[in-house]
């Protein structure tokens, strides 16, 4: 990382830091570098200014929430929509990361994880990490992160659960080091920036006048900004970044669900997300990062209504056809339950349903016979059958 990048106003300050590389012959190589340490949240700005200008989109931001917060309750059981909104946003934010696996992968792993490549289970688990801090009665701070990070990382190498204890640095590898496009602070430094953040993140009920309150959308955009620049953890960071953003708006009560997407978005304008963020840090441009945040939770907002339209339509359509074919209406609650989580197994059937594995082989084949779920393979045993009507509403025309 090259300290001529960091101009005027930077928001932050370079601090020595050392990192040891494995050279072609195996041998440890030491590097000496400078690493970025973000000053505490929020910068002195004219945030009055600021605000004013940005007003129009935070506005969008708040309408589009709003909307699609009020779209899941519209539907007869908030599963339906919110399931799918959590797959596709564990998926689009690991591929943000090149770890890349279907929609059809990733439903099919929670039945039987033999059957889908190793990203599908990453994949797996960064939605099960979602899932998680949704789940927890902790606000966002560092403790509820470490949770998160230990459901999702599974390599003991980069310490679940745990804070990085060694330097990390931004760029490619193959270039190494020396040529880092970013370096976060050295591992002693990151419980401090942690501690900070969590302050920032959780102020207290009056604010003091050092530390006025702005817009909600502002704070969580530079909540976001921060938790990327510090990099507290080894591996795991984009993703739990990106979570953050979904889990903050529930926990401090400005919405009823967690509909705060960014990441499908931002998949489709990956370079420039990464672009921004790094000029915060290297020339304080903050407006122009919590502008392109904002537009980021908008358009993901819309592609969700879109998606919620959907969904709605399609359960609409097979419960009107369950009911017209006169099969039982305990299927319907297989049908819930598909829209939650679009495969399922007989074993599974009986769980949900609870009733013998016969009767819920029977519902199963139901469903099949209305063209609502088809079998995946053609094993005797142990079948896996998908709700292909559902994935297709989920992911939308020509996407995956």
């Amino acid at each position: 990382m090259n300290p001529n990048d960091f101009h005027s106003g930077f928001p932050g300050d370079l601090e020595s830091t050392k990192f040891e590389e494995i050279g072609r012959d195996g041998k440890p190589l030491p590097r000496v570098g400078m690493a970025f340490v973000p000053r505490s949240l929020p910068p002195a700005l004219d945030w009055n200014s600021i605000t004013g200008r940005l007003f129009p989109l935070l506005d969008q931001v708040r309408r589009s929430l709003t909307q699609l917060d009020g779209e899941v309750d519209s539907l007869p059981s908030t599963s339906i929509l919110l399931g799918a909104m959590t797959n596709r946003e564990a998926q689009a934010s690991s591929r943000i990361e090149n770890t890349v696996s279907s929609l059809h992968d990733l439903v099919v792993a929670e039945i039987d994880e033999s059957r889908v490549p190793a990203d599908s289970l990453e994949v797996l688990r960064n939605r099960r990490a979602i899932e998680h801090g949704v789940r927890s009665n902790l606000p966002v701070c560092s403790r509820l992160l470490r949770e998160m990070h230990q459901v999702l990382i599974a390599d003991p190498r980069q310490r679940p659960g745990e804070f990085r204890d060694r330097q990390v640095y931004i760029g490619n590898t193959t270039d190494g080091f020396d040529h880092a496009r970013f370096v976060p602070p050295p591992p002693a430094r990151v419980d401090e920036c942690m501690a900070r953040w969590e302050s920032f993140c959780n102020p207290p009920a009056s604010s003091a006048p050092d530390r006025p309150r702005l817009a909600y959308f502002i704070e969580l955009a530079l909540a976001h900004y921060q938790f990327e620049a510090i990099h507290p953890f080894s591996d795991g960071n984009g993703r739990l970044g990106r979570a953050l953003v979904t889990l903050a708006p529930v926990k401090d009560g400005e919405l009823r669900h967690p509909v705060c997407n960014l990441s499908e978005w931002v998949q489709s304008n990956r370079q420039e997300y990464y672009d921004r963020l790094l000029r915060v840090s290297t020339h304080g441009e903050w407006e122009a990062w919590i502008g392109f945040f904002c537009r980021a939770i908008v358009g993901q907002s819309n592609a969700d209504l879109l998606r919620a339209g959907r969904l709605k339509r399609m359960y609409e359509d097979i419960n009107q056809k369950i009911k017209s074919g006169r099969r039982s209406t305990t299927s319907l609650r297989l049908v819930d339950a598909l829209f939650e989580r679009p495969a399922l197994s007989i074993p599974i059937a009986q769980k949900v349903l609870g009733v013998t594995y016969r009767t819920a082989a029977i519902h199963v084949q139901d469903l099949v016979k209305a063209g609502f779920l088809v079998a995946r393979d053609n094993e005797v045993y142990n079948k896996v059958f998908i709700a292909p009507g559902v994935l297709d509403a989920i992911r939308g025309s020509g996407e995956d």
